[in-house]
């Protein structure tokens, strides 16, 4: 439970760092030496390795509960039947369409398509790069999703 949250903050972090990059203005040569500091360090393979980057997060992470605390926490979300939520053949989206809250009126979330119908952004998120520049971008500018999480 603690290696997933480790994980989800890593990408968290990553996406931050992503998103501070696209709003800066780094000089090519700025960014090159990052690659290669990133290359020299291990860094860069550090998650995309054969283990993905198991080895690594280890290493890097150590947790503050006790095993016991742990084995409470698992024995809890088996009771709850959260244990294997997102890892169905559904990858959780039931889970998550269950257990979502709603904040914005359907008439807003309706225009708000017809907008980007209009102005072709309707598909952003399904580009080449899965919608992570966007996503980066609207995190730059400080914009949230209209869906939030029991």
């Amino acid at each position: 439970m603690k290696k997933f949250n480790a994980t989800m903050g890593l990408l968290a972090v990553s996406l931050a760092l992503t998103a501070t990059a696209a709003s800066a203005q780094v000089s090519r040569a700025e960014v090159q030496a990052q690659l290669k500091a990133a290359q020299a360090s291990g860094q860069l393979a550090a998650l995309t390795g054969e283990d993905s980057g198991s080895a690594y997060l280890a290493a890097h992470f150590h947790s503050t509960e006790s095993r016991g605390e742990v084995k409470d926490e698992v024995k809890e979300a088996r009771a709850e039947g959260t244990l294997n939520a997102l890892d169905g053949s559904d990858s959780g989206s039931f889970y998550l369409a269950k257990h979502q809250v709603l904040t914005t009126p359907r008439a807003e979330v309706k225009s708000e398509l017809a907008q980007a119908e209009k102005n072709g952004t309707l598909d952003q998120l399904y580009g080449e790069d899965s919608g992570s520049f966007e996503l980066a971008a609207l995190h730059a500018a400080g914009s949230r999703p209209a869906v939030a999480m029991k």
